[in-house]
């Protein structure tokens, strides 16, 4: 009885120690991998010797008990042969791919966030950030276990869409210029406000040229344009399309105060409604207003008529500058000339009945200049024009008798 339970004690001793060398064994796999890939609460769990079953025929070529920095030189020297990552992967871990089949909801694409501007300014929609499977960092992790179970965080690649605050970044007000007509009539009002409208949510892209002329259109009574003052060679006369220059002209200098220098034509009279040297005039088919959009982001060109104040502003990227314009002058006064001409203005009839029969306008000659400056400091000034203004002497009918005393 006692040698039988000694020879019990014996098998079961030397079955145990079979048990743990099989036990040892199937823990201790340098080759294998048995990784668990976790997103959240889900997982999806990757055995190598499981995985590598259904081709154990091409074991050797394909390195399954190949150690980790193994498993990599034959990785590297596959790829160095111009192969598919993701089919060297697979060639090396089979059903990689598997992986990424599973975890393939995460995959998105960028979208950057979007502006749009128009007549009421801008609008912005959100976007969302690219998302995407890391799956070189994946293999990596995969190789890394060396035959021990483990869990690792399913490596994710980001690609960051643009945002509004950095679009917001880059339509900031660069420039902005005020001019009034209190004193025109209603036509010229009309013209003032429809050639505004045209130009009110404008954008011009990057290394894109403006036109006023294009895209105000000409200035016709077909197209809703009414007669006013215009200057035709010299002199003030009736046109349609009068007032358009002050547009023209108030666009000038919102885009010189942006940064830009347009390409623009004086007028031969001085106007009264910005300083000498800093007129633009448009003439649909001779004279036009344009710049060239030098920056590295679209402008936005806003346009408002408040009462009979019109204002312009240029919107992009930040203007690194403060600008400043000057006007040195030299004027020649005009002279005022009466006349007597009862049979032209029958109603004049006392020398204190006045009538203005051509408007005065000063002869000038100036220089323009702008002047930028970076956290107050004058940098540079530039001379943007040289020119001249012609002298009218202003005519003023009035009547022949003196009123008689009360």
């Amino acid at each position: 009885m006692k040698k039988f339970v000694l020879l019990t004690l014996a098998l079961a001793l030397f079955a145990s120690v079979f048990v743990c060398a099989g036990a040892y064994a199937q823990t201790v796999r340098p080759w294998d991998t048995d990784i668990t890939v976790r997103l959240g609460e889900d997982e999806f769990r990757y055995v190598l010797s499981e995985k590598m079953a259904p081709f154990a025929h091409q074991a050797q070529e394909r390195g399954f008990y190949l150690g980790a920095q193994a498993k990599r030189k034959l990785a590297d020297r596959l790829l160095g042969m111009g192969l598919c990552p993701q089919e060297v992967y697979n060639y090396i871990l089979p059903d990689f791919d598997g992986i990424l089949r599973h975890f393939g909801y995460v995959n998105a694409q960028r979208r950057d966030a979007e502006l749009s501007f128009g007549p009421d300014g801008f609008a912005y929609r959100s976007g969302q950030d690219g998302v995407a499977i890391d799956a070189d960092r994946l293999f990596e992790l995969l190789l890394g276990g060396n035959g021990r179970p483990a869990t690792v965080q399913l490596p994710l690649t980001v690609d960051r869409a643009v945002t509004i605050d950095q679009l917001r970044q880059n339509t900031v007000c660069r420039g902005t210029f005020e001019t009034s007509f209190a004193s025109s009539g209603a036509n010229r009002c009309h013209n003032i406000a429809q050639a505004a409208a045209a130009l009110n949510g404008v954008t011009v892209g990057v290394g894109e040229t403006f036109s006023f002329n294009r895209t105000v259109g000409e200035r016709t009574e077909q197209r809703g344009y009414k007669t006013g003052k215009i200057i035709v060679d010299g002199a003030y006369t009736d046109g349609v399309g009068g007032g358009v220059c002050q547009v023209s002209t108030t666009l000038y200098n919102a885009l010189l105060m942006a940064g830009f220098v347009p390409k623009a034509v004086q007028h031969s009279l001085v106007s009264s409604y910005v300083q000498a040297g800093f007129d633009a005039m448009v003439s649909y088919g001779s004279a036009d207003l344009t710049f060239v959009n030098d920056t590295d982001h679209p402008i936005y060109i806003s346009a408002a008529v408040q009462g009979k104040k019109l204002r312009f502003s240029v919107y992009g990227q930040p203007n690194p500058y403060t600008i400043v314009r000057e006007s040195v002058q030299q004027r020649d006064k005009f002279a005022t000339v009466y006349i007597v001409d009862s049979d032209k203005y029958p109603d004049l009839v006392y020398t204190d009945q006045t009538k203005v029969v051509v408007g005065g306008s000063d002869g000038v000659k100036c220089k323009s200049y702008l002047k930028y400056y970076q956290n107050g400091k004058l940098v540079r000034t530039q001379l943007i024009r040289n020119c001249s203004y012609k002298r009218v002497d202003a005519v003023v009918a009035r009547g022949y008798l003196p009123r008689p005393e009360q």
